[in-house]
């Protein structure tokens, strides 16, 4: 068996421990974005009436894991609440007892075994060789494909493409496929969007586009605070999950828009910013990773307190904006 298992079963042990001294206790180290200094770990407990259902599923979702890295294979979320509704009661629950067991060894949802149904969509010059033998094949099928739920069983990945663009919407993914921008863009691409925040198996592809297959990626988001935060996802990786980026996360990405520095141009389609607009902002200024150009940016749109969607360029993004920003490299 390999580190991983070991770690498991070490886990498993000092539980054992702690239930023969009358406390029935796991730690989860807390999120190190969010850490209080002073209290690096939560305590779970099956003597606390109010956590013990948290305790339950984290021992079973440990006791899962484990199994998996013995036999090998892998389990859904959604598969696992429908195994016993009655006992996880919700699929966030689960959710949340996988990410306690990745804080807990350090690792991501992609290397636990624990998978989330896959929402992300891409379409373009590309095929999936999946370590089964089959194969996705986005340039035979001509539409949208979905990704595969377990990135880990796609072998290697073939295409042509000379670029990969990333939307945040699926809407305007939808619009782009349908005005047939692999005809009209002038240099061959591959669409990918997650549909909003991306999981792991949306930001693991554009990882291994980046990274094995050299392509260079663009992004193309919101001009508002909770779109430039899912730039940021796919560029450093989530806040949740700020233990465990490595294979996931995309530096080199570039942001070709919306820019905050665009939206007084837009005219009547931009509209005023809210409260938890602001405190988003000051969410994002606060984090010690963020570019300087990104930066910026949120102090202009905190400055003319507007935010603009990907929707109110919508009639010339593939025509004009989008190939205008790449070859102009007015990106950040």
């Amino acid at each position: 068996m390999g580190e991983f298992a070991e770690n498991l079963e070490r886990i498993a042990l000092d539980l054992i421990k702690n239930m023969v001294r009358g406390d029935a206790t796991l730690r989860v180290p807390q999120n190190p974005a969010s850490v209080v200094a002073t209290r690096p770990f939560r305590r779970v407990s099956y003597n606390n009436r109010r956590s013990r259902h948290s305790f339950c599923l984290l021992v079973y979702m440990l006791a899962k894991t484990h199994r998996l890295q013995v036999h090998g294979g892998s389990y859904t979320v959604r598969g696992l609440y429908y195994g016993d509704p009655q006992l996880f009661r919700s699929q966030s629950r689960i959710a949340s007892a996988r990410l306690d067991v990745c804080r807990m060894l350090g690792t991501s949802p992609l290397q636990l075994g624990v998978l989330a149904a896959s929402k992300g969509l891409m379409a373009g010059n590309i095929r999936l060789l999946m370590v089964n033998g089959d194969v996705l094949d986005c340039s035979s099928y001509g539409g949208a494909m979905t990704l595969p739920t377990d990135p880990e069983k796609v072998d290697s990945i073939e295409t042509q493409a000379d670029l990969v663009v990333i939307v945040e919407k699926e809407s305007v993914f939808e619009s782009l496929v349908s005005g047939n921008i692999f005809s009209t863009f002038g240099r061959s691409l591959i669409l990918i969007t997650g549909k909003g925040y991306p999981d792991c198996c949306t930001r693991r592809i554009v990882y291994r586009l980046a990274h094995e297959n050299r392509l260079p990626a663009y992004i193309l988001v919101d001009a508002d605070p909770f779109g430039i935060e899912i730039m940021h996802t796919y560029r450093h990786g989530s806040k949740a999950m700020s233990f465990s980026s490595h294979g996931l996360a995309t530096p080199s990405l570039r942001w070709i828009g919306l820019h905050p520095s665009e939206i007084p141009v837009l005219g009547r389609q931009a509209v005023a910013l809210g409260t938890g607009d602001n405190k988003k902002i000051n969410d994002l200024l606060a984090r010690s990773d963020l570019e300087p150009g990104v930066r910026q940016e949120l102090r202009i749109m905190q400055e003319v307190q507007l935010k603009a969607e990907i929707e109110s360029v919508i009639d010339f993004l593939a025509d004009d904006y989008i190939p205008n920003k790449i070859n102009r490299k007015l990106y950040l």
